[in-house]
C-alpha cells in the first residue's frame, strides 16, 4: 500500500476513535452524576438519622415513614439509572477498544512500512 493510502487510513481511523470516545465521556459523566447523587442520599440519611433520634414529633406524625418511602424510592430509582447507564458504558467501551485497536493496527502497519522503505533505500543507496 503506498504511504498516502496509510496516511488517509489513520485519520480515519483517528476520526473514528474520536468518535466512539466522545460517544463514551457523556455517559461517564451521567454516572459521576448519579453516584454523587446517591452519595447526596447517603448523606442526607446519615443526618436525618441523627436528626430523628432527637426529635419526637418525626415518628410521632408519621413523618419518619413518608421519609423512608421517599428515600428508598429515589435510591432504588438512582440504582436503575446507574445500572442503564452502566450498561450503555460497557457497550461504549467495547466500541472504543475496537476503534483504539484499529487506529494502532493503522500506525503499526505505516511504522512498518517506513521502515521497510527507509532499509530499502539505504540498501539501495549502498549497492
Amino acid at each position: 500500500m503506498r504511504q498516502d493510502g496509510f496516511s488517509d487510513l489513520e485519520i480515519v481511523t483517528e476520526a473514528a476513535f474520536q468518535k466512539e470516545y466522545n460517544a463514551l465521556r457523556p455517559l461517564i459523566e451521567a454516572e459521576a452524576r448519579v453516584k454523587q447523587q446517591l452519595a447526596r442520599l447517603d448523606a442526607q440519611v446519615q443526618q436525618t438519622r441523627k436528626d430523628s433520634a432527637s426529635a419526637e414529633g418525626y415518628r410521632v406524625t408519621g413523618t419518619d415513614v413518608l421519609w423512608n418511602g421517599w428515600e428508598s424510592a429515589t435510591r432504588r430509582q438512582l440504582n436503575m439509572e446507574l445500572a442503564r447507564l452502566r450498561a450503555q458504558k460497557l457497550t461504549a467501551m467495547e466500541a472504543l477498544r475496537t476503534a483504539f485497536g484499529r487506529k494502532q493496527a493503522v500506525l503499526n502497519l505505516s511504522a512498518a512500512q517506513k521502515d521497510a522503505r527507509k532499509h530499502a533505500l539505504a540498501k539501495k543507496l549502498s549497492v
